[in-house]
């Protein structure tokens, strides 16, 4: 299978691409600067942005991919999640939104995103605590902009898997316990790896179980 990944240069997008490299899949990789990649057997490094339509284009024509995975996240000041956005409020949105444009001039058929815990029906599930503090901190333009994505892309007509983890954390668990929709009943300190997160993207994509749907997901 050959899969376009947007946002491969991330800490999560990096552990998609390693995972579908070891299950022998073709994978496209669409990066602001390629100098920041590996050179490896079966990827193939397109210089550019998604924020272009013309770069995602350029992505597809070097080979029409059977599926997309994206992991792009808002730029912030620092790595902390809790800093100052530092790009235009519906950046992921918006990227999303080129990239199903694209999708459907070339008959792609699903898109795989990354969101999180929060995002849509599974806010009134997220406890009361990280609630209020999603909502009064800096991370409360990273949900608006997830929460655009998530209307933008239901609406589109493409097949779609959006998955929402708990808090990421840097571990090598890859054990994924799954939640309804809404994350009801998920525990109050709920975390998920990345590494299991880029296992269950890269699953989404590569079955069907999970199409047209936004799983969320913990360890």
């Amino acid at each position: 299978m050959h899969v376009l990944v947007i946002g491969g240069s991330g800490r999560t997008g990096k552990l998609v691409i390693d995972d579908l490299l070891q299950k022998e899949h073709h994978v496209i990789a669409l990066v602001r600067n390629p100098g920041a990649m590996e050179a490896r057997n079966g990827l193939n490094i397109v210089e550019g942005t998604p924020t272009n339509l013309s770069d995602i284009r350029e992505a597809f024509h070097s080979h029409t991919p059977d599926v997309v995975i994206v992991t792009l996240s808002a730029p912030r000041a620092s790595d902390s999640p809790f800093a100052a956005p530092i790009s235009p409020p519906r950046l992921m949105a918006d990227c999303n939104a080129n990239v199903v444009a694209v999708m459907k001039e070339f008959g792609v058929k699903k898109v795989v995103i990354l969101q999180a815990l929060g995002v849509g029906a599974s806010w009134p599930n997220m406890s009361c605590v990280l609630r209020l503090l999603m909502s009064k901190s800096n991370m409360s333009y990273q949900y608006d902009d997830h929460n655009h994505t998530d209307k933008e892309v239901r609406g589109s007509g493409v097949t779609y898997v959006m998955v929402r983890p708990a808090r990421l954390v840097e571990t090598d668990v890859t054990a994924v316990r799954e939640w309804p929709h809404d994350g009801k009943g998920i525990p109050l300190m709920a975390t998920a790896s990345r590494k299991s997160v880029a296992g269950f993207l890269v699953d989404a994509a590569t079955e069907k179980s999970w199409d047209n749907s936004a799983p969320v997901i913990s360890n």
